[in-house]
């Protein structure tokens, strides 16, 4: 939580200088008895609440020839007071200048800056005062508070304990220093600090003094102990908002949170705070609890739209999905959003309710066509259910509205791959690529073409290729992607096959990524078309290691095995491949049945 001082005794530590401090030695003869009889009458006016009177009786004392610091001092005080803040300050310099060498002056002007917010000069003030009288406690407590202020901590906790040291009891001196610790990053001590200081009886300042020592605990990581401190300031001030964070976060974080002895939240807060609440329940799983925040939030604005869909995600995760889409809907009735449409959307795919979602995903693509989430949503709830030809119609406006989207042609690529029409696949994958070369899915994508394109159309791709990897020479997947569609191309020339430059390409890949099973396949199948046996061998056995669950390096091992006439070795390769290709299958067969292929009903009209 936001830390917080307890009202300033600073205010009061001017008075105390005015009143205990006696005139000093008048400059000229007679002046003295002068001087302190003004004095005592100017305090006693101030006392009584007449500023005004006694600031007059010092000015005519001063227009007379009374030069005294004392009083000098006292009419800063008032004029201060009045809020005659130009005047204080010149007062102040004037008992600097009538007596250079006493910190009372330096001291009552950083008072004065202080609460005119110049922070700065405030703490230049007390250095000098400090400088004068090493031992002042005031120079030392205003130094140290001027300096927490400019945000230099570790240097006011330095002041702030020698001024803790003279007073040890003073309860502003040390919570101050506690506060720098805090402030420091130095929990632990701050905490032993507040641990030798009393809390005052004023509820305000307990109040403070139990918030900071639960920040201090909740710092040293002791959330247990900082709930404690936070219940504690929460029932000296049950209408603090930011104390209640404070200890609802501290609970939550306890090793057994105890939320039924949470206390009931400030009354009247507003939708925003009903709204962090909430999520702060729904972070740490507390569903319940986070839905009657989130309600709460409504009940203010219902109009709310965070709050809709956290209420709704609440609901979901809670295991009541039926509500949450409820109220999702009559969200949507009351006040149409792209958003909560989509929302919607994604609830009910969840729930098997397939064509309401996709005619919310839909209506969020009509509310809101900008927006580049709903129509990637769209086309993928369209290729999870196998409804390719409006996947393809999505994506390619997706394409054409936000030319920059590498996933709108991934999503586009997805849909021609689906129908084989996989030179326009490689297409729109080599266009992902290009727009965000390093995209694992992209690179993904794109692998998925390699063994479905006839090598003759490599020729259509390998510029765009040449020229991402002369833009990219660091990138050991684009070096992999030119490599393997160069290596296919040769390939398919027979006889007049040259591999060299391919070779290059995938060695360099490789080298530069050594964990990358494709590349090294890849360059295994090239090594075995070049009769480099032992080489090809190598290459497979390295994409065994990195991935132990492919099929395709035992195979291949088996192939080259039985050519160098190692037959026990080739038949151990053919039953791990045999083995993982059964469980490949049943794996392909178990993903089919989980996906149910639907018609899209007419939906217009329809939430």
């Amino acid at each position: 939580m936001k830390l917080r001082r307890p009202p300033s005794l600073i205010p009061a530590m001017l008075l105390f200088t005015a009143i205990c401090v006696s005139p000093f030695k008048s400059q000229a003869a007679g002046q003295g008895n002068d001087a302190q009889t003004v004095f005592n009458k100017a305090i006693q006016l101030f006392q009584s609440g007449k500023p005004s009177e006694s600031l007059s009786i010092i000015d005519g004392a001063i227009d007379a020839g009374v030069s005294d610091p004392a009083l000098y001092n006292l009419r800063g005080l008032i004029a201060g007071e009045l809020g005659r803040n130009d005047e204080a300050e010149k007062s102040f310099r004037q008992v600097i200048r009538l007596s250079p060498q006493a910190a009372m002056g330096y001291n009552n002007l950083g008072v004065l800056f202080s609460k005119l917010g110049r922070s700065e000069e405030a703490a230049e003030a007390f250095r000098q005062a400090h400088a004068r009288e090493p031992a002042n406690f005031n120079a030392l407590l205003g130094l140290g508070t001027s300096l927490a202020e400019l945000k230099k901590f570790e240097d006011a906790a330095k002041f702030l304990q020698k001024a803790s040291s003279l007073r040890p009891g003073d309860f502003q001196a040390g919570y101050e220093w506690a506060h720098a610790l805090v402030e420091a990053k130095h929990p632990a001590e701050a905490l032993h600090v507040l641990n030798r200081l009393a809390p005052p009886p004023d509820p305000g300042p307990a109040m403070k003094y139990y918030a900071l020592a639960g920040v201090a605990a909740e710092g040293n990581n002791d959330f247990s102990h900082a709930a404690q401190f936070y219940r504690r300031a929460y029932d000296l001030d049950p209408s603090s908002y930011e104390t209640y964070l404070a200890l609802v976060r501290s609970t939550l974080s306890t090793a057994v949170p105890s939320l039924e002895s949470l206390p009931p939240a400030p009354s009247n807060l507003s939708a925003s705070q009903n709204l962090t609440l909430g999520l702060l329940f729904a972070d740490h799983d507390a569903f319940e609890l986070a839905m009657q925040r989130f309600e709460a939030a409504l009940a203010i604005d219902p109009n709310n739209e965070l709050a809709t869909l956290d209420l709704a995600l609440a609901e979901k995760n809670a295991g009541k999905s039926s509500q949450a889409i409820d109220h999702l809907r009559k969200a949507m009735a009351g006040h149409p959003s792209a958003t909560v449409s989509d929302a919607l959307g994604q609830m009910q795919e969840e729930s098997g309710e397939y064509s309401q979602a996709v005619a919310n995903y839909q209506r969020a693509v009509e509310l809101d066509p900008n927006n580049e989430q709903y129509y990637f949503d769209l086309g993928i709830e369209y290729l999870t259910h196998f409804t390719f030809g409006p996947a393809a119609e999505v994506y390619r406006v997706g394409t054409q509205k936000f030319p920059h989207s590498s996933r709108q042609f991934l999503g586009l690529g997805f849909s021609h791959y689906a129908v084989r029409e996989y030179r326009e696949a490689a297409d729109a994958f080599t266009t992902a690529l290009e727009i965000d070369p390093d995209s694992p899915a992209a690179l993904r994508a794109w692998k998925s073409v390699l063994d479905s394109l006839p090598p003759t159309d490599w020729t259509l791709f390998l510029p765009r290729l040449e020229r991402l990897g002369k833009a990219h020479p660091e990138s050991a997947e684009l070096a992999f992607c030119q490599g393997a569609a160069l290596f296919r191309l040769e390939l398919s020339k027979g006889k007049a096959a040259t591999f060299e430059e391919a070779q290059v390409l995938l060695e360099k890949s490789v080298r530069l990524r050594r964990d990358f099973p494709p590349a090294h396949l890849e360059l295994g199948a090239l090594y075995a078309v070049k009769k480099q046996d032992q080489k090809a061998v190598d290459e497979y056995l390295e994409v065994v290691r990195e991935d132990d669950k492919s099929e395709v390096p035992h195979y291949r091992l088996a192939l080259l095995y039985r050519g160098m006439n190692k037959m026990d070795l080739a038949s151990a390769e053919i039953s791990r491949y045999q083995e993982l290709a059964r469980a490949h299958q049943e794996q392909l067969k178990h993903n089919r049945s989980m996906i149910q292929q639907f018609i899209i009903q007419p939906t217009q009209g329809k939430n």
